[in-house]
């Protein structure tokens, strides 16, 4: 029984951490907010002390129109808030639509951070935005939701990576 009661807390905290992360995504539906929170995956921890909720093996995260798909979601809380989500994956997905007029967006890397405060989306390796039928590649790619502010790199290294960017014909881009 003292068991089960550890299994309902933690079920409770990630549920509670969830909904303080999506609620303050700016640039969501609306009626994202006020829908159930599913989540799927193999195993999870939370660690209270920590403020560390971690779930793994083929994680699958949605709420309303927010998809997050990862091998490995950590939850980072502090002082009882949610202040960063990181997802890593070969590669992790987010995909949320920002309206009902507008197309998903779509990100993809290996590693995905949102920064909850700050209402940033970090993509680092192999990263793939595409928003609005545009995409971009990089190796990070920076996008700051609340300001719709885009920044991309390529890698540091002894060849380094060059940014990609495909942008549709204009007809195309509603579609």
């Amino acid at each position: 029984m003292k068991h089960n009661n550890h299994f309902l807390i933690l079920i409770k905290a990630c549920i509670f951490s969830l909904i303080a992360a999506t609620a303050s995504i700016a640039s969501a539906l609306p009626s994202d907010q006020k829908q159930p929170i599913y989540i799927q995956s193999d195993s999870a921890i939370s660690d209270e002390k920590k403020g560390l909720t971690i779930y793994s093996g083929k994680v699958e995260m949605k709420q309303g129109s927010l998809s997050i798909l990862a091998n490995k979601v950590v939850i980072i809380s502090k002082n009882n808030e949610v202040s960063k989500i990181v997802a890593t994956g070969t590669p992790a997905k987010y995909e949320q639509t920002p309206s009902a007029e507008k197309q998903p967006v779509v990100a993809k890397a290996k590693r995905i951070e949102y920064s909850i405060k700050q209402d940033r989306l970090d993509l680092y390796e192999g990263a793939s935005l595409k928003q609005e039928g545009a995409t971009m590649l990089g190796d990070k790619i920076n996008y700051d939701i609340a300001k719709s502010v885009v920044k991309a790199s390529g890698n540091d290294s002894s060849q380094p990576q060059r940014i990609q960017m495909v942008i549709p014909p204009k007809a195309e881009r509603k579609q």
